[in-house]
Parts: structure tokens; sequence; C-alpha cells
């Protein structure tokens, strides 16, 4: 017969034994429900922040985000409002700028060459640069102009369009014009007589009578009666007859 205390004392071990595993139990479950509650409530958390950041923005923030287009589109109306032109003033005349007076085809010179004289004949040509022999002076010089046979008191007329650069009574080639044409060429009248016709600083036009033939010029005294004509272009002496040609 067994002993009523040592059953007794299994009896204790075994309670004692599902009380702990009980005990630990109940310990797992509040360790698992306090880690659900604390993970629920971050989840939570986590969950309302990032619906926070993707809600769509409220009608206010939406009106106050497009006020400046609002505000840069006003402005570039009335840019447009105040560059472009009305109706009204792109009817009206345009006032042309003022520009530099020019002269009128009806006063452009007009360059028509000329000879000095109606009739006359080459007496001594122009000799080019190269010296030759002066029937007057017997010295080797230059021929500079031309010299036209004529008679005392024939007139003598501008080879062009020009304005009268100097009228003079030259101690070697009597009375002396010289008519500039405004386009490089200068040309000079000697052996007029005192009646001249012109003045320093008068027009004339091709054709346009300057003075008549006087007397021979002392220079060329041993020459008969002629207009002793020179032309310059440029500064430099050029062949009279080929020039009017």
């Amino acid at each position: 017969m067994k002993n009523p205390n040592t059953r007794h004392s299994r009896a204790a071990k075994f309670r004692g034994f599902y009380a702990a595993i009980g005990i630990s139990l109940l310990m797992i479950g509040a360790a698992c429900v306090f880690a659900y509650s604390q993970t629920s409530h971050t989840l939570e958390e986590n969950l309302d922040s990032i619906t926070e950041q993707m809600a769509v923005p409220s009608v206010t923030t939406l009106l106050s985000a497009e006020a400046p287009v609002a505000e840069i589109r006003t402005d570039i109306l009335k840019a447009e409002t105040t560059t472009q032109p009305s109706a009204t003033a792109s009817t009206a005349p345009e006032t042309e700028a003022p520009t530099e007076t020019t002269l009128s085809e009806s006063e452009t010179p007009v360059h028509q060459l000329v000879m000095p004289l109606t009739e006359c004949n080459v007496l001594n040509p122009f000799s080019g640069g190269e010296l030759v022999k002066s029937e007057t002076t017997g010295t080797w010089q230059t021929h500079n102009g031309v010299d036209l046979s004529c008679e005392t008191g024939t007139d003598v007329f501008s080879v062009d369009t020009g304005t009268v650069k100097e009228v003079c009574q030259d101690a070697l080639w009597g009375y002396t014009i010289i008519i500039d044409h405004n386009n490089g060429v200068i040309s000079r009248y000697c052996g007029l007589d005192g009646s001249v016709e012109v003045r320093e600083g008068d027009d004339v036009q091709p054709g346009q009578k300057i003075g008549v033939i006087g007397n021979v010029p002392d220079l060329e005294s041993a020459l008969d009666t002629h207009l002793h004509l020179e032309i310059q272009r440029n500064g430099a002496y050029i062949d009279p007859m080929e020039y009017l040609k």
C-alpha cells in the first residue's frame, strides 16, 4: 500500500508545474498584446503621416498656388495692352522722321561737256608732261593746256556745270577765269579781256558765256590770238581736247 503523503506530494508538484506554465502563457500573451498595441499605434501614426502627405490640397491652397500665375498673366495682358497700338492709332497718319535735305532732280548738277569756242583750231597742243620749246621765251617747258585759235572778241563759254572759283588778271596770262566743276575737275581760261561776265562764286551751266577773247597773253605773245585752256582732274593736268571729246 502506497503512502498517502507521497501521492499528495506528487499532486502538489504537478499543480506547481501547471501553474508555472499558466503564468508563462499569461506573460507571453500579455507581451504579445503589448507588442501588438505598440505596433498598431506606430502603424497608425505612419499611416496618418502618409495620408497627410498624400492628401489632395485644399481649394484655398490651390488658389494661393495659382495666384502668382494669375498675377503674371495679368501683367502680360497689361503689357500687351500697353505696347500694342489700338485700332484707332493704327489708322492715324504716320509722321515721317526728318530726312537729310537732298537736291531734287532738277537741282542736281548735270555734267554735259561743250567746247569753249564755237569754232576753233588747235594752235598749240597739250604736251602731256613732256618738255617743248616755247616760241615766246625760247625755253623748254611743259605746255599744260591747249591753245585754240580764234579772233579777238570771240565769245568764250564754260565747258561744264560748275562754280566760278576765281576771276583775276594774271601778269603772264592776262584776264583768267577758273571754274570748279564740283566733280574733281577744274577748268582754266586764259587770255580774256576785262569784260568778263561772271564773278567769283557764280554758278554756271554748260555753254554759258563767261567772257570774250582779249589780247594774247604775254607768256605766249609770239602766237596768234587764241584761248589758252587748261583742264585739271584730281589735281593733275589732262589733255583738254581728249577730255572734251
